[in-house]
């Protein structure tokens, strides 16, 4: 399906008064989270912030996203300006139809979702063993050393 017309469609379905496509790209808000619509040639980009790198522990976290590339049909890059973690998925056009698009929508909203929170609530996990020790006491009920 042509570009414009998949935008057009996707609105009408959905009730969405102020969706166009313009320069072949589009964007629109679902759940909270804003989603890039871009075709180039016979290819639908669709995009979605996941969020900023964590303070700490960002090296173990783009481990979990490299990893992750490899289990979905999106996969996750760092946007150069802004240094944001985002979810991609590439789709062919031509093979797009109202409810195959939808299904690809739904699911990067899902995993977007995801992400998102595993990002908020992210903590090292050397942090996180540390916090744990620290809250066990350090002698047992018979006096010794807990190890």
């Amino acid at each position: 399906m042509e570009f414009q017309q998949l935008i057009a469609d996707f609105a009408e379905r959905h009730g969405i008064a102020n969706l166009a496509a313009e320069d072949n790209a589009a964007a629109l808000e679902v759940d909270g989270i804003v989603i890039m619509l871009v075709a180039v040639g016979d290819t639908l980009s669709i995009s979605a912030g996941i969020g900023e790198p964590p303070s700490e522990g960002r090296a173990e976290f783009a481990e979990l996203l490299l990893e992750a590339n490899l289990q979905s049909e999106a996969f996750f890059a760092k946007e150069h300006e802004s240094g944001s973690y985002i979810l991609v998925r590439r789709l062919p056009l031509p093979a797009l139809d109202g409810a195959s698009f939808d299904a690809a929508l739904e699911a990067l909203v899902n995993l977007a979702e995801t992400w998102r929170r595993l990002l908020a609530d992210f903590r090292p996990v050397a942090k996180a063993a540390a916090e744990r020790t620290e809250e066990l006491p350090q002698f047992g009920a018979t006096g010794f050393v807990q190890v």
